[in-house]
């Protein structure tokens, strides 16, 4: 009988260190599907850009028909039209969403489903999601969408780093032979932070790739480029991107 309780004891203790062992490689799973989902994304705007023969970078006007500020704009508003056009693309339901941040999907798809009687599988009931069940005019997907769109008729884009307190001036790309299509990301995972008192240090306070849930501390953040590649950037290499009301936006 002793040597049961030793052996069932040694088994709690190997089990105890095994599984947040586990736990943490299935993050790192998530870690890499994500930056999977962002080089099928650099594809599929590659063959959007190539369609356009103007090279021109997926840009959807925001339905903004009134508008009290510019900065209350958000980097993750894009035009429902985007969603459904994309998929033509390549881009499925999945890949608006961080899937170390399952939640988010998982709540869209609840709600859909209490509100239709069926699952949200295609981009158009992604769609219905945001303007029936959220009464959006805009879609709000987990990641932010760096593209500068125009708003509505008017000759103003978002985001633009003249508008915008920006991290440096150079202007977000739009089309394939930008200067920039390498050094500014065109996507990135959902990210905020905040300066402390003294303005000299950044405070990660969500988003991005957080262990060991959705609330826990960002790990790391992945951004993805026009060109092609994607960059995984752990936190203490995460850089902000714009400021508007005290909030940072960080990739």
């Amino acid at each position: 009988m002793t040597e049961l309780l030793v052996v069932v004891a040694i088994i709690g203790v190997l089990l105890g260190l095994l599984l947040p062992a586990l736990a943490y490689s299935r993050f790192r799973t998530k870690v890499t599907v994500c930056s999977n989902n962002y080089r099928q994304w650099g594809v599929a705007v590659a063959l959007y850009a190539s369609d356009d023969g103007k090279g021109r970078l997926p840009s959807y006007a925001l339905p903004v028909d009134r508008m009290a500020q510019y900065s209350s704009l958000e980097p993750w508003f894009v035009a429902q039209s985007m969603i459904t056009n994309m998929s033509a693309y390549g881009v499925t339901v999945p890949m608006w969403f961080c899937p170390t941040r399952a939640r988010s999907f998982q709540m869209h798809g609840e709600n859909f489903r209490l509100r239709t009687g069926r699952d949200l599988r295609t981009p158009a009931d992604l769609v219905n999601e945001f303007a029936v069940g959220q009464r959006m005019a805009f879609a709000g997907p987990d990641l932010f969408w760096w593209v500068p769109r125009r708003l509505g008729e008017s000759s103003l884009e978002f985001p633009d780093p003249k508008l915008l307190k920006t991290r440096v001036a150079d202007a977000w790309p739009s089309r394939m032979d930008d200067a920039t299509i390498s050094t500014l990301p065109i996507l990135s995972d959902w990210t905020m932070g905040e300066w402390d008192e003294a303005r000299t240090t950044i405070q990660i306070t969500g988003g991005g790739h957080a262990w060991p849930s959705i609330v826990g501390p960002v790990k790391s953040s992945n951004a993805g480029f026009a060109d092609g590649h994607v960059e995984t950037r752990p936190r203490d290499k995460l850089q902000w991107q714009v400021e508007a009301r005290g909030r940072l936006y960080m990739y």
